[in-house]
């Protein structure tokens, strides 16, 4: 079967020549489940390697796309079983493992919507998304009985499929066995239009919002994908990300455009934190050709390992990055420590990879040019495009295949974010004339850290939970690895001493109730918070105090 969007059927020698031609082809049907195991077993990849796994623990092996084929007709027979059909929702919380792919492609197959939620998602976190959507299933590691203690009261949620350990019971199922039961599921016909996939992001006011996104948005993905990593796939390429496969970051931008295109990719779960000598290893050890690395992990190995290529066997031909910022400096080390273009590329959770770089137009510092398909400019806040050189907002031109279906349950949001006919992102940009497009900053509350979009009120409510915390206001503030920390100003009961012990026990309370990133690393005890007459926090304020001392995030 040929494919829907492949832009190595094109012929060009400058951007402007391909940007020109380049047509979508979306078809009225299409299934991601389909899409990335199905067709190509029917294609002749049954035997050919879909996923090396391995982790820290020692443990190693690989699925053929045929492997996969199997556990995800036995899944998704379990979930019909309970229940889960069309436009249902079932919860994918697991770190990067096969069970991912055999999961979403299951969800998939059967007209349901996929749930992902990043492991680093804390209790509050996976019970508040669950809840939410209404999900009626949850593919979760087996370890997280803090997780599964909770969630397992939602009256909803029907089945709880662990991964990992062995299930105690009630609503646990084991996802091993109930993917072996040999069954054979057809995936449903589903419209491109059709409801797939579910991600919550943080926005700067309220809770997380879900950001729903039809079957079309692998396909939306496929050029930006396949120009960042320099017109892949190639016939030996073998592909990696150090972003959990709960984030849009990871699943849109690597894993199921990899898959779609019958080439292999690396899930590597670790234990612990990020680590720049066991990020080079896993990419010497598979061989890999075509990485995202986030600017966070990009400082990290620049700061370990300055030179990568003098201590590990790499085979690195292309390196993407984004999430956030890396700056034109780090962009320029790594093209030189790594022997390859690295690109960056920009997108949000609801409009995902829109613009990129490309060797044969790169300009350092710049976030790119609108990929093929991709209208992208800068307007003012009524949707107007600017003039080149005018700082606006950078907004994507809707309809786009990328683009959301909209937020889940919140149609007044949606609707809040769409300006005359574009999606606003919510960054401030310019354009030159050239056509390149320049980030300049947020121009809302929402903190960036290591490529996760933080919503301040969700944080400083977990914080406010504290026993010894009587109010809190969180913002952004650089740091010179990762980028952005979130730094909590702390307003604390009376009678309560600050000490660095308070400290850092207020940091492990947001860590294990939030999200493992989303704790303040820098915590401020004060006496009391700016607030406006009628109330308001005002953390501008709080940001200018911090632009005093040194700059902060956003204005």
């Amino acid at each position: 079967m040929s494919e829907e969007i492949d832009l190595r059927k094109y012929s060009f020698s400058s951007y402007n020549e391909l940007y020109s031609s380049f047509k979508w082809n979306i078809p009225e049907y299409f299934n991601i489940g389909y899409a990335i195991i199905d067709r190509n077993v029917e294609r002749g990849f049954g035997d050919r390697l879909a996923i090396y796994y391995l982790d820290d623990e020692g443990n190693r092996y690989s699925l053929t796309f045929g492997e996969l084929k199997k556990l995800s007709d036995g899944l998704a027979s379990s979930l019909r079983d309970i229940g889960v059909g069309r436009g249902d929702v079932v919860g994918v919380y697991l770190q990067p493992r096969p069970e991912v792919v055999v999961a979403l492609s299951a969800i998939y197959r059967l007209g349901a919507i996929a749930l992902s939620i990043s492991p680093l998602i804390g209790t509050e976190g996976v019970e508040y998304r669950l809840r939410h959507s209404g999900a009626k299933a949850l593919i979760a590691e087996g370890a997280r009985r803090d997780v599964l203690d909770a969630v397992s009261k939602i009256e909803h949620l029907r089945a709880i499929y662990v991964v990992g350990s062995e299930p105690r019971g009630g609503k646990e199922y084991s996802l091993e066995d109930q993917s072996r039961s040999g069954r054979r599921i057809d995936a449903v016909a589903t419209r491109s239009e059709d409801p797939a996939q579910l991600f919550y992001t943080s926005g700067s006011t309220g809770p997380p919002k879900g950001v729903l996104h039809a079957h079309r948005f692998l396909l939306g993905h496929v050029p930006t994908y396949q120009l960042y990593f320099e017109m892949a796939p190639r016939e030996d390429d073998v592909f990696w990300t150090n972003a959990d496969w709960g984030w849009i970051g990871a699943l849109g931008d690597v894993v199921l455009p990899s898959l779609y295109f019958g080439r292999p990719v690396v899930a590597y779960r670790r234990s612990r934190g990020f680590s720049a000598g066991d990020a080079l290893k896993v990419m010497e050890e598979y061989g890999v050709t075509a990485a995202f690395i986030t600017p966070t992990a990009l400082r990290m190995i620049r700061r370990e390992y300055p030179q990568p290529l003098k201590d590990f066997g790499l085979r690195l031909r292309a390196v993407s990055t984004a999430g956030e910022a890396p700056g034109r400096e780090l962009v320029e080390w790594a093209s030189q420590a790594f022997r390859a273009p690295v690109n960056e590329f920009y997108g949000c959770t609801e409009t995902n990879l829109v613009v990129t770089n490309n060797s044969l137009w790169a300009r350092p510092g710049s976030i790119g040019r609108p990929a093929p398909g991709h209208v992208v400019d800068v307007v003012d806040e009524e949707g107007r495009p600017l003039p080149p050189g005018s700082e606006g907002l950078i907004a994507v031109k809707l309809p786009d295949p990328v683009a959301f279906l909209g937020y889940w349950k919140n149609p007044e949001a949606t609707a809040a974010k769409i300006k005359n006919g574009w999606f606003i992102i919510g960054d401030a940009g310019v354009k030159d004339g050239d056509g390149y497009l320049w980030f300049k900053g947020r121009v809302d509350d929402v903190i960036k850290v290591a490529g996760y979009r933080l919503g301040p009120e969700e944080i400083e409510e977990v914080v406010a939970k504290h026993p010894a915390v009587l109010e809190a206001a969180v913002i952004g503030k650089p740091d010179p690895v990762r980028g952005t920390i979130v730094k909590a100003f702390v307003v604390l009961k009376p009678g309560v001493e600050p000490s660095e012990e308070l400290k850092r026990d207020i940091q492990n309370f947001v860590k294990s109730r939030l999200a493992a990133y989303a704790y303040p690393r820098e915590i401020e005890f004060v006496d009391q918070l700016p607030r406006t007459e009628t109330g308001k926090l005002k953390r501008y304020e709080l940001r200018r105090r911090e632009m005093e001392r040194g700059n902060v995030q956003g204005g």
